[in-house]
């Protein structure tokens, strides 16, 4: 029995030790410690996590246990988007059509979510408005580009 004990112990340092940082700053921000959180987040992010990247940005964008900041909200989509994460796309979309972080770009805004509805084919409701907002030409244009970034695989979409 005692062997047992032992065992379950050890096994459960070790599934603990597996969590990483991701999983830590996702069970942080559900226990509401808020700049645990970030703090974690960075790390899985600063380490090439997509979604802990979107997650920190998020929390910029929000202003959840970080100082709100669009622009740090901005860097962190991007490096998401960049490694072809469609949410990160939504976001990136949002933050060019809306201005925040970013000076507003309808052409930029279509991109991302063209890119996002390429992913997701669910999402088009974003591209399609911001469609309707922009000109034959302008639309040609905004799908040129579409096309470059998309060439890039997400290296160059800026």
């Amino acid at each position: 029995m005692r062997t047992f004990i032992l065992f379950a112990a050890a096994l459960f340092a070790a599934s603990s030790a597996v969590a990483g940082p991701y999983e830590d700053a996702a069970n942080a921000y559900d226990r509401n410690e808020l700049s645990t959180a970030a703090r974690l987040y960075r790390v899985a992010a600063e380490q090439g996590h997509p979604q802990a990247q979107i997650s920190l940005g998020m929390m910029y964008a929000f202003g959840r246990g970080v100082t709100r900041n669009a622009n740090e909200a901005v860097k962190w989509y991007r490096l998401a988007a960049a490694q072809g994460e469609a949410h990160a796309h939504t976001l990136m979309g949002a933050m060019y059509e809306a201005g925040q972080g970013v000076e507003a770009d309808l052409f930029k805004a279509y991109m991302w979510f063209a890119l996002a509805a390429d992913e997701a084919p669910g999402r088009t409701e974003d591209r399609d408005r911001v469609a309707g907002k922009l000109t034959f030409p302008q639309l040609e244009t905004a799908k040129e580009m579409t096309a470059a970034c998309r060439a890039s695989n997400f290296q160059k979409c800026d």
